[in-house]
């Protein structure tokens, strides 16, 4: 009888330590928006300049994954790279967009961001226009907010 008393007194106290504040979703949406919106802008420039690799990769924490629309898995923010720095040969970019339709707080230390990456691009004579879908996952690092995971669907 005495266990169901102690279990049953400490659920608020688990509760509470377990929320580490009432306000640290908005904490941490705000502490990592910067990071998301720099990214997100300035690789938007790099693709349509060409410079991506090293932009693009900037972001990533070192054992960061990005898994593509064909479900091909890169690991690492040194492989995440290589892969930016090999754009399609002949093609090239003409306009690059991305719409970040949400972000949440997963918990103080993980904000998830998902939406929409539109690129036109052009092979001789032909342009073309793709968009795809996409949920990334940052992860606070000290005070810098890193990409963990990227998943374009």
């Amino acid at each position: 009888m005495n266990r169901a008393i102690l279990i049953i007194a400490a659920v608020p106290f688990l509760l509470a330590a377990s929320n580490p504040g009432s306000d640290w979703k908005s904490r941490a949406l705000a502490s990592a928006a910067p990071y998301i919106d720099k990214a997100n802008d300035e690789g938007i420039r790099a693709i349509v300049n060409g410079d991506a690799a090293d932009v693009l990769s900037a972001p990533y924490a070192a054992n960061g994954i990005f898994i593509g629309p064909d479900g091909k898995t890169i690991h690492g923010k040194a492989a995440v790279r290589a892969m930016y720095a090999k754009p399609p040969v002949g093609v090239k970019v003409i306009k690059a967009s991305i719409h970040s339709d949400g972000r949440v707080a997963h918990d103080p230390d993980d904000v998830y961001e998902w939406g929409t990456s539109t690129v036109t691009v052009q092979r001789g004579k032909l342009v073309r226009q793709t968009s795809e879908k996409y949920l990334t996952v940052w992860h606070r690092v000290g005070t810098r907010w890193l990409i963990t995971h990227n998943i374009a669907f």
